[in-house]
C-alpha cells in the first residue's frame, strides 16, 4: 500500500529518531521523579496520602456501581 510513496527517511535516520525519543522520554520520566521527590520533601506525605486516598476511594466507586438495565 505504502510502496508507491517517495523514500524520504533511511533506515538509519529511523533508529536515530527512536533512539532519540527513548532518551527524551528517560530524561522527562526523571525530571517528573524528581520534581514529585522534591515536592514529597517540600509539603510533606500527608497531601499525598490524602490524593491517593481519595482517588482509590473515587475509582472503587465508579468500579463498584450498579449497572443500570435498559428494561425499566
Amino acid at each position: 500500500m505504502t510502496d508507491n510513496l517517495p523514500v524520504k527517511y533511511t533506515r538509519t535516520d529511523i533508529e536515530n529518531a527512536r533512539t532519540k525519543g527513548q532518551l527524551i522520554g528517560w530524561v522527562q520520566a526523571g525530571a517528573v521523579v524528581l520534581g514529585g521527590v522534591l515536592l514529597l520533601k517540600a509539603i510533606g506525605w500527608l497531601p499525598v496520602l490524602l490524593m491517593i486516598v481519595g482517588a482509590g476511594f473515587i475509582g472503587y466507586k465508579v468500579l463498584t456501581r450498579k449497572k443500570k438495565s435498559g428494561s425499566e
